[in-house]
């Protein structure tokens, strides 16, 4: 049977105030589709994130429906579980979509028993369902079903993790696992690598970063939640966020897994390179070679400019080149929040700072136009410190 794995779509993503949805709509209907009309999949494998928002908008919801409607005319069966990012309405018509082979478990049901998958020639497999399940949520669930063990285990301990909960439920159903057991998950294992993207699962530190013993009782293990694209030990799968959601994670490949499993052992294994609908570059230098030395570039940008000074305008000059720029940084502060307001005079002399206000002024209007200011610059100015002046005195306040 032939094992299809992807994950963390993020369908309705933003990042740097642009939506994505267009172009994860592109893909979808130009590259994944059309991959899956290929390929043929016996099982799809949805491993979380499907939605980036709780609360998705309704060009996302759109965008979702007309995928589930390609999978079910496509009579493709799925298995969806939803991850940390995941929104409730995605489950809204599970009892329908389950009509259709398209199957979302959002709790412990096809976990504490498999769901049983067999093929037109009687081979089965059996599916482990493990949704994303916060802290509270899990707790509630295993104290439901297992309270006297829960409770003589638990009930004592100032601190439960994650982790704790998870090999407790594993060690629950070890002995009734049925082979070839296949778990789906949304979670992060040990020796597996980060993108920076992905969110914390609650937690901070490792408590959350669940080690690779706990999982020995499956023979197959297809997780979401990480963005890279990887494998971890023999039979641990990650296909990785199904498009690069942010400029550090467009250096990464994208794709998914294909396995095929024939009498309960891997056949086969392949990754399936799958291109982005978009491009993404992150560009370093000087604001004066940006401006002169480049050609138009309609991909995404992120900028670090090299300038030690700050730059008038730059993010607005630079979209003349670069019309989907979207973060611009300096590379000697890139904390700063605002890259078109000067905040920091750390570059002028300190004795500098001894000269009034007007002195100043005329100073920080000649680094900012490259000329002295006119006389009605300077009368404006010296206009509206009077009446800050004025305003501070009354107010009991003096002027510094």
């Amino acid at each position: 049977m032939k094992i299809l794995h992807t994950s963390d779509w993020h369908l309705g993503k933003i990042l740097a105030g642009k939506k994505f949805v267009e172009e994860q709509r592109q893909f979808f209907e130009n590259t994944f589709f059309p991959l899956l009309k290929d390929i043929k999949p016996d099982i799809l494998l949805i491993t979380g994130d499907i939605v980036d928002r709780p609360n998705p908008d309704t060009e996302t919801l759109f965008l979702l429906k007309d995928i589930f409607y390609f999978l079910f005319k496509q009579r493709i069966s799925t298995f969806i579980i939803p991850g940390n990012h995941d929104s409730k309405k995605i489950i809204l018509f599970k009892d329908f979509l389950k009509e259709a082979n398209l199957i979302i478990i959002e709790n412990l049901t096809y976990f504490k028993e498999p769901f049983i998958f067999e093929s037109k020639k009687g081979e089965k497999l059996y599916f482990y369902l493990l949704p994303y399940l916060n802290l509270y949520e899990l707790k509630f669930y295993l104290e439901n079903l297992w309270y006297q063990e829960f409770y003589s285990i638990f009930h004592s301990k100032d601190q439960v993790f994650l982790r704790d909960l998870i090999n407790f439920l594993i060690k629950k159903i070890e002995p009734r696992i049925r082979k070839p057991a296949i778990l789906l998950g949304h979670f992060a294992v040990e020796k597996g690598v980060f993108t920076g993207e992905e969110t914390p699962l609650k937690g901070i530190g490792n408590e959350e970063v669940l080690p690779l013993e706990y999982f020995k009782p499956f023979d197959f293990i297809f997780l979401g939640h990480l963005h890279r694209l990887q494998k971890i030990d023999k039979n641990v799968y990650y296909s990785g966020s199904i498009l690069p959601y942010s400029f550090e994670e467009s250096m990464c490949m994208k794709g998914v897994w294909l396995v095929e499993i024939k009498n309960g052992k891997k056949i086969k294994e392949e990754i399936i390179p799958l291109p982005p609908s978009f491009k993404m570059k992150i560009i370093k230098g000087y604001f004066k070679d940006l401006i002169t030395n480049f050609k138009k570039d309609d991909a995404y940008i992120k900028i670090i400019l090299k300038d030690e000074l700050p730059v008038l305008d730059p993010f607005n000059k630079l979209k003349n080149i670069f019309p989907n720029l979207l973060i611009l940084e300096y590379e000697k502060d890139k904390k700063r929040e605002n890259l078109d307001s000067f905040t920091n005079f750390d570059y002028f002399d300190k004795k500098e700072l001894k000269l009034d206000e007007e002195e100043l002024f005329k100073k920080f209007y000649k680094f900012v136009e490259g000329k002295e200011p006119k006389d009605e610059i300077i009368n404006v100015f010296k206009r509206h410190v009077n009446e800050i002046k004025t305003n501070l005195e009354k107010e009991g306040r003096t002027w510094q």
